[in-house]
């Protein structure tokens, strides 16, 4: 069957060719009825076309006309990726204290109720918007080391119990006061920053150390934690640093079971390794602690259990903590 001359068509850009035959037609003083006809158009196509993309002076160019119609095609694709006023200041004013992407996407509908943006909108902003921003990022293009052989470390620490003897209550968080410390050292400075995180409720505590030696480890976990409940001090997971050699005066005196993670495998308590992680966001290596004051300890602690975690359905774990863990 063939078809009419009045067949609808199918809608189709002008290519470089076309505009062609229209740089030609129109040197040759065509007029655009007849330049439509041949090249089986619309003359009212042809004729936006010449109105649209013809220089100041009235020419037109093939090249130019083909450039400024792409550009104006890819340009109307194009739109505010967060045009919202309140959601880029709120995302702005989280990353900047540390917040991911996916904690504010996830924490935006409480903060502001019918509010919701996207995780990926978000990282498409910072990427491809406003740069700057990603400093902010927790893990934004960092390259790893590769280990290159597995070590082999003598420990020094009396009466260690292994992970693995840890009860399997602990490791699926189903219990409360449950802990894993860390420190964060400095070769600049003698002090160093005690970290301590519950696993269940997340919520993290901050001691600055004289030094990073036993009896200072020891006093800093004994000051924090013989305030809470008994239920809520009932294990701590350390590493095998030196300064843990004194974790069986914890057990003697506020009667807290204490477990060490395999040599250089820090990923079997990485609760607190991911907070450590955080604090070296706003004091990375080589800083002197001792030029931190306690206020800006207290500050980054708060920071931290103000932040919104997925697993609480992205409540914070001070929020969680006083709405469901400490709950009568």
């Amino acid at each position: 069957m063939k078809s009419t001359p009045n067949a609808k068509r199918s809608y189709r850009v002008l290519s470089p060719e076309d505009r062609e035959e229209i740089m030609i037609g129109r040197r040759n003083n065509e007029s655009v009825r007849s330049i439509a006809r041949r090249l089986g158009r619309n003359q009212s196509v042809i004729s936006r076309e010449i109105e649209s993309n013809s220089t100041e002076d009235g020419r037109y160019q093939a090249f130019w006309a083909h450039s400024r119609s792409h550009r104006r095609r890819r340009l109307s694709r194009q739109r505010e990726r967060i045009a919202n006023h309140y959601v880029r200041h709120y995302v702005h004013e989280k990353l900047a204290i540390g917040w991911s992407p996916e904690q504010i996407a996830g924490r935006i509908g409480i903060d502001a109720p019918g509010t919701q943006i996207s995780h990926e909108t978000i990282y498409q902003y910072v990427f491809k918007k406003e740069r700057s921003l990603t400093r902010f990022l927790l893990c934004g293009r960092k390259n790893r080391r590769k280990r290159l052989h597995k070590r082999t470390k003598r420990v020094l620490i009396p009466h260690r119990v292994g992970i693995e003897e840890r009860p399997e209550r602990v490791n699926q968080r189903k219990e409360y006061g449950h802990w894993e410390a860390d420190t964060s050292v400095s070769r600049q400075s003698k002090q160093a920053l005690m970290v301590l995180q519950e696993r269940t409720v997340g919520l993290t505590f901050l001691e600055k150390l004289p030094r990073c030696a036993p009896d200072e480890m020891n006093a800093a976990l004994t000051a924090r934690l013989q305030s809470l409940p008994a239920r809520f001090r009932r294990s701590i997971t350390f590493d095998n640093g030196q300064e843990n050699r004194h974790h069986h005066r914890l057990h003697e005196s506020l009667n807290i079971e204490t477990y060490f993670c395999n040599p250089y495998s820090s990923w079997e308590k990485g609760s607190v390794e991911n907070a450590v992680g955080l604090t070296r966001r706003v004091w990375p290596k080589k800083t002197d602690y001792a030029l931190i004051s306690n206020d800006e300890i207290v500050t980054l602690e708060y920071r931290l259990n103000t932040r919104p975690r997925k697993r609480f359905g992205y409540l914070s774990p001070l929020e969680y903590a006083s709405s469901v863990a400490l709950s009568p």
